[in-house]
């Protein structure tokens, strides 16, 4: 019966070229852009997959209630992580987490750029990040000890065995104690190297703040979770641990939250905490998904109304073939398998070809803006191929369910003798009904585009208020900047150097005001 349905809408479509070309074309078109949005999907929920106890693993987060106002950070305390390790029962191990962003390594002569983290050995109990050579129990133990990637390694010591090696940070010196593989493409946690946690518990033993319950600063805490996890019973246990903390405070009250691994990219947007970035790694609000998935399904419904128009357009042709099938003893059912039959092969048809556009613009889409060259790849995988046949065939479905419960309730002598309209409201025909439908959803859809290009366009022409042709921002990433405007000064390609907190008029500067106890003056620091 399936094999019937097959060549009967393979002989349909390949009769009637024109009306095939049109549905194709007009389907592949609008799929191309479903495509692009299952692959941007896809990727963003390939993060972290790799780990194989990712289920189990959560972040600790911390919502912060100051002066009447709620703000959620992705970052905690370092303080919130020894405590959870020390009176919260209910979980398997926890491992801190503190930014050191970009530091520059010392290695003889040269000086090269590392980023990464103060971790502590836990984190390879924790997450699936193995060692090529190394002890991962004593990788991270001692003070001033680090771990680098492979890349890494090959960038500061070249094809020389780098484990056992030393380099230096700010004038200190740190022994290399492990090497590990690359951090895969999908890990919001992406990292060159990992200073032992214990390095910044030495240097900030006279720092205050450090351990203080209320400093967000660029720490993060995660938690593995044994199988079968009571999550409420642990909540119960964090919000008696926030309370107790919480009493030494006046002004600022910290509740703390598990945030699951796999919606720490796809998930809750946070506020940047203070001297630290908002989140680990690449994060995508979700509302960005609603809204392309919004625009995706406009274009689709778009072919879909396309579609079931042209089958209708036909309808005298097709009247005729229904009535004399259904005079032959077709029922309704085998009537609407073949019109569903031949709109999924349309369908499947014009996913070849969407396929074709989906590569063309794939680099068009990446190279919109630098951060979605590190969020995604848009790589076809088997997962993704999948993805896209299924695709296909729900919008072959779509497109195909209104002419199949149009034709399926034509009656063989009302086929034979005349053709009227179908009304679906008083003194309103079918096509009638779709066409407007169609027309309003294509109307969106190109003012929608036409209002979002303008805005893009604006913002990367955006005045400043300053010429910026010619201009390039060096970020010093906090060595001496004398240096460097001596070195550039002596080049005499430069005509200008100048100096500044932020670049103007796009940067940022965090900041707070500091008074002395024996001045009456206040300093901004």
């Amino acid at each position: 019966m399936i094999g019937s349905y097959l060549k009967t809408a393979t002989r349909n479509i390949t009769r009637n070229k024109l009306f095939s070309t049109i549905n194709i074309v007009g389907l592949a078109i609008s799929m191309s852009v479903g495509l692009l949005l299952i692959a941007f999907v896809l990727d963003l929920r390939s993060y972290d997959r790799f780990h194989e106890r990712g289920d189990r693993i959560v972040r600790l987060t911390s919502i912060v209630t100051h002066r009447g106002q709620t703000s959620k950070y992705a970052s905690s305390s370092v303080k919130a992580g020894h405590l959870i390790r020390e009176k919260v029962t209910g979980i398997e191990d926890a491992t801190l987490l503190r930014n050191f962003y970009s530091k520059d390594a010392h290695v003889g002569d040269q000086v090269l750029p590392l980023e990464g983290y103060w971790a502590d050995p836990a984190l390879f109990r924790v997450f699936s990040f193995r060692l090529l050579e190394g002890d991962v129990a004593t990788a991270l133990k001692e003070p001033y000890t680090i771990v680098l990637t492979e890349s890494a390694a090959k960038k500061l010591f070249g094809t020389k065995p780098a484990l056992g090696q030393s380099l230096q940070f700010d004038g200190a010196d740190y022994e290399v104690t492990g090497i590990r593989q690359d951090v895969p493409f999908f890990a919001h946690l992406s990292f060159e190297a990992l200073i032992s946690f214990s390095t910044v518990e030495h240097t900030s033993e006279n720092d205050r703040r450090f351990g203080a319950w209320t400093d967000l600063s660029a720490t993060y805490v995660y938690l593995l979770l044994p199988d079968g996890a009571d999550r409420d019973a642990l909540q119960k246990q964090l919000d008696a641990l926030a309370r107790e903390e919480n009493r030494a405070e006046e002004s600022m009250k910290i509740r703390l939250a598990m945030l699951p691994l796999f919606e720490a990219v796809v998930g809750e947007e946070f506020h940047r905490s203070e001297g630290g970035p908002g989140t680990t790694g690449p994060h995508v609000s979700p509302r960005v998904l609603w809204v392309l998935g919004g625009l995706a399904l406009i274009v689709i419904l778009s072919a879909c109304f396309n579609y079931t128009n042209l089958s209708l357009a036909r309808a005298m042709r097709r009247f005729k073939e229904v009535g004399l099938r259904k005079a032959i003893g077709a029922e309704r059912r085998q009537i609407q398998m073949q019109f569903l039959a031949e709109a999924i092969l349309v369908s499947l048809a014009a996913l070849l070809l969407s396929c074709l556009l989906f590569v063309a613009l794939k680099p068009q889409l990446i190279g919109m803006a630098p951060e979605m060259q590190g969020l995604v790849k848009l790589e076809l995988t088997p997962t993704m191929v999948i993805a896209f046949v299924i695709f296909s065939a729900t919008v072959g479905i779509i497109a195909g369910f209104m002419p199949a419960l149009f034709f399926a309730k034509v009656s063989p002598i009302h086929a034979l003798r005349n053709i009227s309209p179908v009304k679906v409201f008083k003194h309103v025909a079918l096509r009638r009904v779709l066409v407007v439908v169609q027309y309003t959803v294509t109307l969106i859809f190109i003012t929608a585009t036409t209002v979002g290009y303008v805005q893009y366009k604006d913002l990367l022409a955006f005045d400043l208020g300053f010429n910026t042709e010619n201009i390039l921002n060096i970020n010093m990433q906090g060595n001496p900047s004398e240096p460097m405007m001596k070195a550039l000064g002596e080049m005499p390609e430069v005509t200008g150097l100048s100096r500044s907190l932020s670049v103007t008029s796009v940067g940022n500067a965090w900041g707070g005001f500091k008074k002395n106890k024996d001045s009456r003056d206040s300093a901004l620091v």
